[in-house]
């Protein structure tokens, strides 16, 4: 993950995300690791051997697709905890997935990684025609997504 003050790359930053960023104090954007063989030296290497077990025979042995979609999952999961996090302290946080992530691997120092997605973190404009008080979301009756058994 790699979070940058929007103040010296903000134009840069801009073009990547398709023109859609402004007035934001932090971008942070999410990476995965590319090369697998770096992943387990940098990751597998320090874990308790239980869990190197695991990744090792629940995920490794499913080959190099499975286990790059896995780590791009476990990205994605950090997301929650990152989006909870900003909640918490009072933050509005906004995820974009589509960004054009070839300019953000050019613009960042982080040859080893991929950009996934980034998110946008300060306070939101009330009078933007997004924010929920503007244009409330449309959501689906609860018992319409989910079914308790």
């Amino acid at each position: 993950m790699l979070s940058a003050k929007i103040d010296d790359f903000s134009i840069h930053l801009d073009l990547c995300a398709g023109g859609g960023i402004h007035n934001v104090g932090l971008l942070v954007v999410f990476s995965v690791i590319e090369d697998l063989p770096l992943f387990e030296k940098r990751n597998i290497s320090i874990l308790p051997p239980d869990w190197i077990a695991f990744y090792e025979h629940q995920l490794k042995a499913h080959g190099m697709v499975a286990t790059k979609s896995w780590m791009v999952n476990q990205v994605y999961l950090s997301l929650g905890y990152f989006l909870s996090a900003c909640a918490s302290m009072g933050l509005d946080a906004t995820p974009m997935e589509g960004i054009n992530r070839n300019a953000y691997k050019q613009l960042l120092p982080q040859s080893d990684y991929t950009p996934l997605f980034a998110v946008t973190v300060g306070y939101a404009d009330a009078s933007d025609l997004n924010h929920p008080t503007v244009s409330p979301k449309s959501r689906f009756d609860l018992d319409d997504v989910v079914q308790s058994i």
